[in-house]
C-alpha cells in the first residue's frame, strides 16, 4: 500500500480512537481490531483499493502500539524560582496553527497518544521558562534540556520550533550537529517538521515545485528558511536572502556546528541589519536558538574565564545580536554542562552557556530500549534470573566477547589481519535479522549493522573490504543452495554456520526453515560501507537513507567519530563495539544502538568486550545518579544556580568527560562527602580462608550485638523470615568491621569511608543501625540446574549463621585478578535500604514507581548510618556470563565451596536529613567530610582548575 495514504489511514483511524477514548471507552487490542476491519470494509467500496493481510497487521500492530505505550516515568524540572512565568495565562488566546499540524503530523505516523500529549507538557514547560516573545524589553534566557541517547530530543525540539513561531518567537537558528551529514540530518527534520516543504526547493529551486510534506499536508505555512538540505548557510545563500529578520513571518537556520558557520551567520545578520550589540543597536524581534548536542563544541573548553573558546564565543557573539533571546541546549550526556562555571561574567550578561534558569529531564516511553535496557542490571544474557520463568525472556541482547584485539584501536599495526570470529558471527546475525523482517512484512524497512571498531580510516577501509569478502562467501553459499531444500544446505558449511548462529542467539516466533527460504533476499540487498572522510561522491557510499525510501537500505557501516555522535542509524539491529574511549560522554553518545525498535526489538544485538561492558555497566549508575539528583532538586524546589549534581568517577582510568571540557571542575585529589552514598563491598577475594576470616569475624559481630541487647524487634519482626536489623551500634563497632573484613575496596576505599564514620561520630550524630541480610524464600537461576548434587543441595539449604537460617542469595559471578565480580556494583535487592526504616510505606504512598534505595534514603526518617551483612552463594561461571543457548556447557563451581560469600554494604544519610544541627554547623560538617571525587564548583566552591591535558577522543 502506498506509505502516504497508509499514514492518511492511520490518522482517520487514530483520530477516531481518540475520540472514543476521551468518552471514557478503553480501547483494547479487540477494539482497536473491530475498528479497523469496519474502515477497512468502508475504503474497500473504493476502485482498485489494496489492502493486505500484512497491511492489516502492521496497521493494527501500531495502532495498538499508539494506545497502549506509556510514559513510565515522571518530567524533572528545576528553574530559577525569580523567572516571570507567562505561558498559562496567555495559552488560551494563541492560535496553535503549527502546533496543531505538528501534532497531527505525528499522529499520522502513529506515535504514541500519551508520548506525543506528555511531550507536549514538556514543551510548555519550557516556553514557560523561555522569554515571552511579547514581553518588550532587553531578556536572555538559557536553559538545558536533558533526554536519553536517540529517545526522541528531536521530536521534542521540533515541537518546540513550531510551539515557539506560534508564540511570536521570529528568529529560529538550529545547531544542527558538527558534521555535514548531522547538519543534513537535522535539515531533513526540520523540512519535515517544521517548513512542511523541501527546503531546496525553497531556496535554492523553483519554489512552485515544492510540494508538502509532513506539517505542510497539515497546514500550508510561510516559513522562511536561510539553509537547505542541499548546503549549509554560506555567502551565496546569503546573496540570495529575500527577507529581513525583523519582519513579519518567521525565519528559521539550520546551521552547522563550525566557527566558520557560525562566523559567517554573524556577520551577515550584523551587517545586512546595520547592528552594532556593543553600543546596543541590536534585532528587537525574538530569537529561540536550539543548540543539539549541546555538550559538544558548545562549551567553553578554555581553563580560566577570561579565555573563550571559538565555537563557545561565537553562540555567545550570536544571542548579543537580539534584545531578547533564548538559548535551549539539548543533550543526551550532560556530564560537560554539569562542569560550566556559573559565575562567569566574562560577558556583560553573564553570556556563558550554564543553563542557569532552567533544566529539565525529558521522560522516556516504556518502549524506549536504553542504558537500562542493556546495563541496567550489570549482567548480560542470564546471570541472576531468579525470577524468570519463560526461556524466552532471558534472551538479552548484549554478547561479550574476547577475541576483537587484532582489529581493536588499531595504532601500533599497519593493517588489518582476517576478521575474529565474533564479527563473522555478527555478520551472519544481520543477514539473519534482514530475512526475519522480511518474513514479518518489512521488505522496504532499512536495515542497518554497526561495526566501530577503530578511529583510523585506513583501517576502517581495510575492514570494509573483508566483511564485504566474507558476506561474499556466505551470498555465494545461499545462491548456490537457494534451490536445494535446508538438509541440502547443511553440506555447506557457511550455510551451517548461518543456522548455527540462528539458533545460539535468537529465540523468536520465526523458524529457521522460514529464515532460510529469505535469505537469498535478505542477503543479496545488503551493501557493507565505510564511512569516513575519505568517502568520494563517487563511491556512492551516503549514509541517507531518504534516497531509498520505496525499498529500504540494508548496510553494514564501518566507522568511528561520523557514527558515534547525533547521526541516527535507521533500523539498526546488529551492533559490534569495541572502542577505548574512558570519557562518560563520549561512550554514551556512542551508543547508537539506543532507540526504539517497535518491530524488532528481539532481534537486537550489541557485541561488546568484557571490559567496555564494564564500564556501560559503571557508566548507567552514574546517569541515574545525576538524574536521582536532579530529582530531588526538583522537589526541594533548588534553583539551576545552586545545584550540587555529582558525577561519578570510574576507579579505573576513566574520566567524567573530555578533560578539556571540565571548565569549572578541579583535576587535583579533591573530597566529596558521603552523604546520601551507598558504598559497598561486593568483589570477593578467591582465597577460602579470606572468606572463612570474614565469615568468623562477622558471626562474632552479629553475636556480641546480639548479646549486647542491641536486636530491634520492631524492625527485625516487620518482614517474615527476613533480616535481623541491630540499632544503637556504636561508630567504633562499625569502623572495626570494615577495618576488619578482607575485601576488595570498590570505587572509594575503607580509608574515606572510616573518616566519614569518624566525623559522625564526633558530631554526635544519630548511632548505625545494623541488619543482617535474610530472605523469605529461594529462587533458583537456571545455572543451579548443572551443578552437581551436593553443591546443589548446600546452596539450597538454609545456612546456620549466629543462630539464624540464612536463605542464600544465588549469584553467579566472573573472575578476573584473584576477584570474582560482576559489572554492576549492587548484588543486592534494588530495595534493601528499605528494612532500616519503621514506616517505609511513607515512601512508596508517596511515589508513582516503585521506590529503591535512593528513595529511602531520603526519607525523613532515615538520619543514621545503615550497615548491611549479606550470606551469598557464589558461583564462578566459565564462559561468563551463562547462558543456556550460547554456553550450553559451562564450567560452574562455587566459589567459596560449602561456605557463604560475605560482602556488605554501608549507607549513609542525606546530609539535610540530619537533626539536631544548625544551617552553620550542616555547612562546617560538609567541609570536613569529603572524598575523593569529580565536583562541580557550586557543589564544592572550590578554587579554578590549573592545567588539564586537552582529550581528543578521535
Amino acid at each position: 500500500m502506498n506509505s502516504s495514504f497508509f499514514n492518511k489511514l492511520i490518522s482517520q483511524i487514530a483520530s477516531k480512537l481518540k475520540m472514543m477514548e476521551e468518552l471514557g471507552v478503553s480501547i483494547t487490542p479487540s477494539f482497536i481490531d473491530e475498528t479497523v476491519k469496519k474502515v477497512v470494509q468502508e475504503f474497500k467500496q473504493i476502485p482498485d483499493f489494496q489492502f493486505s493481510g500484512e497491511d492489516f497487521k502492521l496497521l493494527k500492530f501500531q495502532l495498538e502500539s499508539m494506545f497502549n505505550i506509556k510514559i513510565g516515568e515522571r518530567t524533572i524540572k528545576i528553574a530559577n524560582p525569580d523567572l516571570p512565568l507567562w505561558f498559562n495565562n496567555k495559552k488560551s488566546q494563541i492560535d496553535w496553527a503549527h502546533w496543531n499540524a505538528y501534532k497531527e503530523m505525528l499522529i499520522s505516523q502513529a506515535r504514541a497518544i500519551d508520548v506525543i500529549n506528555e511531550n507536549e507538557k514538556v514543551i510548555d514547560s519550557i516556553l514557560d521558562y523561555s522569554g515571552d516573545p511579547k514581553t518588550p524589553g532587553t531578556w536572555s534566557r538559557k536553559g538545558l534540556v536533558m533526554g536519553n541517547v536517540q529517545s526522541g530530543k528531536t521530536q521534542n525540539y521540533l515541537g518546540l520550533i513550531n510551539k515557539a513561531i506560534d508564540c511570536g518567537y521570529k528568529t529560529i537558528i538550529v545547531l544542527g550537529g558538527h558534521l555535514n551529514d548531522l547538519r543534513k540530518q537535522t535539515q531533513e527534520r526540520i523540512d519535515e517538521g517544521v517548513l512542511g516543504k523541501e527546503s531546496k526547493h525553497l531556496i535554492l529551486e523553483n519554489k512552485a515545485t515544492a510540494a508538502p510534506i509532513g506539517v505542510g499536508i497539515f497546514n500550508p505555512n510561510k516559513i522562511h528558511t536561510g539553509t537547505s538540505t542541499m548546503g549549509d548557510f554560506n555567502k551565496p545563500s546569503a546573496d540570495n536572502f529575500g527577507f529581513k529578520l525583523n519582519g513579519s513571518d518567521p525565519v528559521i537556520f539550520t546551521i552547522k556546528k563550525h566557527t566558520g558557520v557560525l562566523e559567517g551567520l554573524y556577520k551577515f545578520i550584523k551587517e545586512e541589519h546595520f547592528l552594532n550589540p556593543e553600543s546596543g543597536k541590536r534585532l528587537d524581534g525574538p530569537l529561540l536558538l536550539i543548540d543539539d548536542e549541546a555538550d559538544y563544541a558548545s562549551i567553553n573548553t578554555k581553563h580560566h574565564k577570561e579565555e573563550v573558546t571559538k565555537t563557545n564565543d561565537c553562540i555567545r557573539n550570536l544571542l548579543t545580536l537580539f534584545n531578547r533571546n533564548t538559548y535551549v541546549g539539548y543533550t543526551a550526556t550532560p556530564f560537560a554542562n554539569i562542569f560550566i562555571d556559573p559565575d562567569s561574567n566574562s560577558y556583560t550578561d553573564e553570556d556563558d552557556l550554564f543553563p542557569r534558569d532552567f533544566m529539565i529531564k525529558i521522560p522516556v516511553p516504556d518502549n524506549y530500549m536504553g542504558q537500562d535496557f542493556f546495563f541496567g542490571d550489570g549482567t548480560p544474557q542470564e546471570l541472576e534470573s531468579e525470577e524468570v520463568t519463560n526461556e524466552k525472556d532471558i534472551i538479552t541482547p548484549v554478547i561479550l566477547i574476547s577475541d576483537h584485539q587484532p582489529i581493536f584501536e588499531l595504532k601500533k599495526i599497519q593493517s588489518v589481519p582476517l576478521l575474529p570470529e565474533s564479527l563473522k558471527e555478527a555478520i551472519r546475525a544481520f543477514i539473519i535479522v534482514v530475512a526475519i523482517r522480511c518474513i514479518r512484512g518489512e521488505n522496504a524497512a532499512h536495515n542497518t549493522m554497526l561495526v566501530n571498531v577503530s578511529h583510523l580510516k585506513d583501517h576502517q577501509n581495510q575492514l570494509e573490504f573483508f566483511i564485504e569478502e566474507y558476506h561474499k562467501e556466505i551470498n555465494q553459499a545461499i545462491i548456490a543452495y537457494s534451490g536445494l531444500d535446508i538438509v541440502a544446505a547443511r553440506s555447506s558449511n557457511r550455510l551451517a554456520e548461518l543456522e548455527s548462529t540462528f539458533n545460539k542467539i535468537f529465540n523468536v516466533k520465526e523458524n529457521y526453515e522460514n529464515v532460510f527460504n529469505r535469505l537469498l533476499e535478505a542477503s543479496g540487498k545488503i551493501e557493507t560501507w565505510a564511512i569516513n572522510q575519505s568517502n568520494k561522491k563517487s563511491d556512492n557510499k551516503d549514509l541517507d537513507y531518504s534516497k531509498h525510501k520505496e525499498y529500504g537500505l540494508s548496510v553494514i557501516v564501518i566507522g568511528g567519530h561520523k557514527l558515534s555522535r547525533g547521526l541516527t542509524l535507521e533500523g539498526l539491529s546488529i551492533s559490534y563495539f569495541a572502542r577505548n574511549s574512558k570519557a562518560y560522554d563520549t561512550l554514551m553518545q556512542m551508543c547508537r544502538w539506543f532507540g526504539y525498535r517497535p518491530t524488532y526489538k528481539d532481534l537486537c544485538k550489541v557485541y561488546l568486550p568484557e571490559e567496555s561492558y564494564d564500564w556501560y555497566s559503571f557508566i548507567s549508575s552514574s546517569i541515574k545518579e545525576i538524574y536521582q539528583e536532579l530529582d530531588l532538586m526538583s522537589k526541594r524546589g533548588d534553583r539551576p544556580s545552586e545545584f550540587g549534581l555529582k558525577v561519578r568517577e570510574h576507579p579505573g582510568a576513566m574520566i567524567i568527560t573530555a578533560k578539556n571540557k571540565i571548565g569549572a571542575g578541579t583535576s587535583e585529589v579533591i573530597r566529596q562527602d558521603l552523604w546520601g552514598q551507598i558504598q559497598r563491598r561486593f568483589k570477593f577475594k578467591e582465597n577460602k580462608d579470606v572468606n572463612i576470616k570474614n565469615l568468623a569475624y562477622a558471626g562474632a559481630f552479629i553475636q556480641a550485638l546480639t548479646d549486647g541487647g542491641k536486636k530491634d524487634n520492631t524492625l527485625s519482626n516487620k518482614y517474615k523470615g527476613g533480616p535481623v536489623v541491630f540499632s544503637d551500634v556504636s561508630y567504633e563497632d562499625i569502623i572495626a568491621f570494615v577495618q576488619n573484613i578482607d575485601l576488595p575496596e570498590d570505587d572509594i576505599g575503607n580509608r574515606a569511608v572510616i573518616s566519614h564514620l569518624k566525623s559522625m561520630k564526633n558530631k554526635g550524630l544519630k548511632t548505625p543501625k545494623v541488619a543482617l541480610f535474610n530472605q523469605s524464600k529461594s529462587r533458583n537461576p537456571k545455572w543451579v540446574d548443572l551443578l552437581e548434587s551436593n553443591d546443589e543441595k548446600f546452596i539450597n539449604t538454609p545456612y546456620p549463621f549466629v543462630g539464624e537460617d540464612i536463605i542464600l542469595p544465588k549469584r553467579a559471578m566472573n573472575f578476573k585478578d584473584g576477584n570474582y565480580y560482576i559489572p554492576s556494583v549492587q548484588l543486592g535487592n534494588p530495595d534493601d535500604e528499605k528494612i532500616f526504616l519503621e514506616n517505609p510505606e511513607l515512601v512508596s504512598n508517596s511515589m508513582d514507581t516503585k521506590p529503591v534505595n535512593f528513595d529511602y534514603l531520603c526519607a525523613e526518617e532515615r538520619d543514621f548510618p545503615g550497615l548491611i551483612i549479606y550470606l551469598f552463594a557464589v558461583a564462578h561461571v566459565t564462559p561468563f556470563p551463562y547462558n543456556k543457548k550460547h554456553n550450553p556447557n559451562p564450567k560452574i563451581k562455587l566459589a567459596h565451596g560449602n561456605k557463604a560469600t560475605l560482602g556488605f554494604s554501608l549507607s549513609f544519610p542525606r546530609i539535610d536529613k540530619l537533626k539536631g544541627l544548625t544551617s552553620k554547623e550542616i555547612i562546617e560538617l560538609n567541609k570536613t567530610t569529603k572524598h575523593e571525587y569529580k565536583v562541580n564548583k557550586i557543589q564544592s566552591k572550590l578554587r579554578e582548575i590549573a592545567d588539564y591535558d586537552d582529550y581528543d577522543e578521535e
